[in-house]
């Protein structure tokens, strides 16, 4: 089981789809937000403890406002069309 320290609290709450450049870290998840999807990566444990109910219910908080977000937005599409790559000028050269 992974050891996890407490995540600072943000002033400012994650939107969802507001922006490409939010995160928060729960536990051991980020939680990375885009205005065209939004990323989980990491892990966290759910621990049957006072941690544990906080990560889940930070967790769970943020699941209902992108729930809540997806179910007011009217003409949402059934799939997003793919990801055109686009190149980028290498910064280095």
């Amino acid at each position: 089981m992974t050891t996890h320290r407490p995540t600072p609290q943000h002033d400012t709450p994650l939107v969802p789809f507001a922006n490409n450049s939010d995160s928060r870290t729960i536990g051991g998840m980020t939680v990375e937000n885009g205005t065209d999807s939004i990323a989980f990566y990491g892990q966290t444990d759910l621990s049957r403890d006072k941690a544990g109910l906080e990560r889940a219910q930070a967790l769970l908080a943020f699941m209902q406002q992108v729930v809540s977000t997806l179910e007011a937005q009217k003409g949402l599409p059934d799939a997003l069309p793919p990801r055109t790559p686009t190149r980028v000028a290498n910064p280095f050269a």
